[in-house]
Order: C-alpha cells, then sequence, then structure tokens
C-alpha cells in the first residue's frame, strides 16, 4: 500500500501522507478527476515530489529536459520563460482558459508575435507534461492571431558600412558565414571544423547528434568570398568552434550586432543576416528551390511566400500577358 492518500479537496483532489514526525501533510493536486489524480500522486510519490505540478514546475522540467536532450533552442525558451514567470509560475495548469491567455497578452504589453511564441512554447510544455503524465489534461492555450511577417533585409551598401564597424575577428567571420549559408544563427554558432570540407567546399551545418527537425541544417556550399576568412580563421583556430573568442564557442553574438549596429548606423540582428542573404540571391535571379535548400526550407513554398517577390522575374511573364 502507498504511503499516502488521494482526498477530495475543495473542487478537485489532493495527495495526503504524514512526514517523520507524524503530522498530516496535504498538496492539491491539478488532476480534475479521481483517475488523474491517483496517476499524478503515483508520479509525484514516485519522484519523492509531493509539490504541485505549477506551470512554473512544468516548465522548468519541460525545459531541463530538452536540455539533457541537447536541444539547442532552450537558451532562448528560458529567457522567454524569464519574462513569462512572475505571470504563470503558481499557476494550475487546469485553470488556464483562454481569458487567463488574453489577459497575459494584454499583460505582456509585447509584439503580437512575442506573446504567440510564448504562449505557444506554454502549449508545447503542457502537452509534453500529459505525455509523460505529470498533469492530466493540457488545456488548449488561446495565442493572438499570427502578424503579417515583416522580412527586414539590408542593401549592399548597408551591409558593407554595418560590416565596416564589426571589430572583433569572431564577430567578422559569423557576419560572412551569415551572408554566404543563410543560416539561422543557432547553426552558425554551433559550426565545428570536423564538418568543414575544404576539399570539397563544403560545411555540414547539422551536428552528427542532432536529429533533422523542421528547421532543417543542410550541407552547404562555402562560398569563394569565404573561403580565404574561413581558411585565415582555420590557421589560427585555438577551439573546435568555427566560431570562438578566447577558445570558446558563444552561445550568442547578439552584442557584436548591438555594436555594430550603433557605430554603423545600421540596425541589424542575426535573423537580420540570414533575410538579407536570401534577398539578394532572389534579386539575382537564384530560383527559389535553391535558395529553400539553401535556407533549410522543406521545400519553396515558404520560400516563394517571403522572397519571390524580389526575383527580377516576379510574375513578369503574367503581367506583361495583358498587353492589348
Amino acid at each position: 500500500m502507498p504511503e499516502y492518500s488521494v482526498q477530495r479537496f475543495r473542487d478537485g483532489f489532493a495527495i495526503v501522507w504524514k512526514d517523520e514526525g507524524g503530522k498530516r501533510r496535504r498538496n492539491i493536486l491539478t488532476a480534475p478527476d479521481r483517475i488523474g489524480a491517483e496517476a499524478e500522486a503515483r508520479q509525484r510519490w514516485r519522484l519523492g515530489d509531493r509539490s504541485p505540478w505549477t506551470v512554473g514546475r512544468v516548465m522548468e522540467a519541460y525545459l531541463d529536459d530538452r536540455e539533457r536532450a541537447g536541444i539547442a533552442t532552450t537558451s532562448r525558451q528560458r529567457d522567454a520563460w524569464k519574462a513569462m514567470k512572475s505571470f504563470w509560475a503558481d499557476v494550475a495548469p487546469r485553470l488556464i482558459d483562454e481569458e487567463m491567455a488574453q489577459g497575459y497578452a494584454a499583460t505582456r504589453k509585447k509584439a503580437a508575435a512575442t506573446v504567440r511564441y510564448e504562449l505557444g512554447m506554454l502549449s508545447v510544455a503542457l502537452r509534453w507534461a500529459k505525455e509523460k503524465k505529470f498533469i492530466a489534461e493540457a488545456p488548449e492555450i488561446w495565442r493572438p492571431a499570427a502578424p503579417e511577417r515583416q522580412e527586414r533585409h539590408l542593401s549592399r551598401a548597408e551591409f558593407r558600412r554595418f560590416l565596416a564597424e564589426v571589430k572583433a575577428p569572431h564577430a567578422h567571420l559569423y557576419m560572412i558565414i551569415a551572408i554566404a549559408t543563410c543560416a539561422r544563427p543557432t547553426a552558425i554558432l554551433e559550426i565545428t571544423w570536423s564538418r568543414v570540407d575544404f576539399d570539397r567546399g563544403l560545411i555540414n551545418l547539422n551536428p552528427p547528434d542532432r536529429a533533422q527537425t523542421a528547421k532543417r541544417r543542410p550541407v552547404v556550399p562555402i562560398a569563394d568570398y569565404l573561403m580565404q576568412p574561413l581558411k585565415e580563421a582555420y590557421e589560427n583556430r585555438q577551439s573546435e568552434n568555427v566560431i570562438e573568442r578566447g577558445g570558446k564557442g558563444l552561445a550568442n553574438i547578439k552584442k557584436a550586432f548591438q555594436a555594430a549596429s550603433k557605430r554603423s548606423g545600421v540596425h541589424a540582428t542575426p535573423y537580420t543576416l540570414r533575410h538579407t542573404g536570401a534577398v539578394w540571391r532572389a534579386e539575382d535571379g537564384v530560383p527559389m528551390p535553391e535558395i529553400a535548400q539553401l535556407m533549410g526550407h522543406d521545400d519553396d513554398r515558404t520560400t516563394q511566400k517571403h522572397y519571390a517577390r524580389y526575383s527580377p522575374t516576379y510574375l513578369r511573364k503574367a503581367a506583361n500577358a495583358g498587353a492589348w
């Protein structure tokens, strides 16, 4: 027999036990029904943790699980959770409804894209907790409508002005790789020399222990203008990381962008360069399927949606067909 019991408490259930001193203890369970409450109680007792599965506990467990799995986006998610924590930490998952999510959006006072990302992360974490049987149900989480995506890109003149104000060698190399590969920031920061093939002129953006996800990391050619900077960095390497500072890899490169933006008067972020590289290729007439492969898109529909209009041939034939 377990050393605890599951009892009715207010409008739900609670796990009840006696501590070493014989004092009766009780913690509220999040599950709304008897079967779920029994399962939650078993899980808590097995883990030796009698505290309730609040949103805060779920999020911390979820992020820890992702870190153990080596999933690279955890740092961004932890930053998001820091901003969300004061609102959500003590909330019981079963109490979340549309009104609460909308209240969060009003309290957060950030762009719809930011709130949408944060609430989406919360939804994924709760579904994970349900699969692990930590909670009985994962509520549907309201999210604001997706905003019209605005692609910020630099002209070639703007990029040259920006690059001239990038002082640190590792940051300078990052900027050139970003334009040459159109890779996502984390993928660039995680490139190791073992995946740079100078003989074949290729970079494998995907680490050998990383499963391909929707954010696919392809094998990309080394652009002619990247080859010499890359070889110079290789000759002066102090670690296995291509982007390194003081012999260590970097978790992010935001400060270098902020400093160069301030000095040059050209605002840019790591994602700005990904979009910039794609726009330039569209302007140069590179076919959308090729740009899609370079960017790691599964097909060219996403690429068409955001970059086709920059191509010199965009709808040209259709537009000219109406002549009389």
